[in-house]
């Protein structure tokens, strides 16, 4: 008897806490509807005579026809999604700006080429006066973009330069001749204008000096024979006249020579 008894209250202890259970997880007696809610007409659970136990959630209300937790659960994966898609785009930002940085490689090319120097290629040292030169100027580097040369003369009453580099000597004086390249770059030399001599007039002067003197010389004979009237001296007078003419010449000639 006394182990029935034992069973026997096990049994109703043990339904009891299945009923207590039931009570506190539902707060309600009854059956889920078609509309997934519970009516609840003592009002057990406070919210009044229908509730809603979604995803098997506390009891609760569909405001609006919205379940709060399933707005929450929406939220939080709204939430987890734009997380996701901006982390995505940041490391496709990256990942473009990376690309960007590496593949942009420019290499810039001058629009020009300056010059590094100039040189006269002529070695003039003298000149005469009225004499016309021409001199050229070689630019450094070959590929240099601007080539145009400016010439200048240090004294233009001693010599003139063309802008061709044609030199034009004045008068007797030392004068320096400049070629200079568009960025500055110059050379200079300098050239010594000199006189031009006067050979031929001197060789004609002294030449018709000679003969003057020579034929003064058959003058005076001439002269002194036709006093003394002697056939003689008229002989000589003759062969004087012929001699004087004839050393005249070779005189003459030699000079020119």
């Amino acid at each position: 008897m006394k182990k029935n008894k034992r069973k026997i209250i096990s049994i109703l202890l043990i339904a009891t806490s299945i009923i207590s259970i039931g009570l506190n997880a539902y707060s309600h007696s009854g059956r889920t509807d078609s509309s997934g809610g519970h009516k609840d007409n003592k009002n057990k659970s406070g919210l009044g005579s229908y509730h809603y136990h979604c995803g098997g959630n506390p009891p609760h209300l569909h405001t609006n026809g919205v379940c709060p937790y399933s707005s929450k659960k929406s939220t939080t994966s709204s939430s987890s999604s734009s997380k996701s898609s901006s982390s995505n785009n940041s490391k496709s930002t990256s990942s473009s700006t990376s690309t960007k940085t590496t593949t942009t490689t420019t290499t810039t090319t001058p629009s020009s080429i300056a010059a590094t120097g100039i040189q006269i290629n002529e070695n003039i040292e003298s000149m005469e006066v009225g004499e016309n030169k021409k001199i050229t100027a070689t630019i450094t580097p070959e590929n240099t973009t601007d080539k145009n040369i400016d010439w200048k003369t240090s004294d233009e009453s001693i010599a003139t330069i063309s802008t061709t580099g044609e030199i034009t000597a004045k008068k007797a004086g030392t004068v320096e001749i400049t070629a200079s390249t568009a960025n500055g770059k110059t050379n200079t030399i300098k050239i010594s204008i000199k006189e031009k001599e006067k050979t031929e007039n001197t060789t004609i002067i002294k030449t018709s000096t000679i003969n003057n003197t020579a034929n003064n010389k058959v003058n005076n004979t001439i002269n002194s024979n036709s006093q003394d009237s002697n056939p003689i001296g008229g002989i000589l007078t003759l062969g004087l006249l012929g001699g004087g003419g004839y050393w005249g010449y070779k005189t003459y000639k030699k000079s020119k020579q």
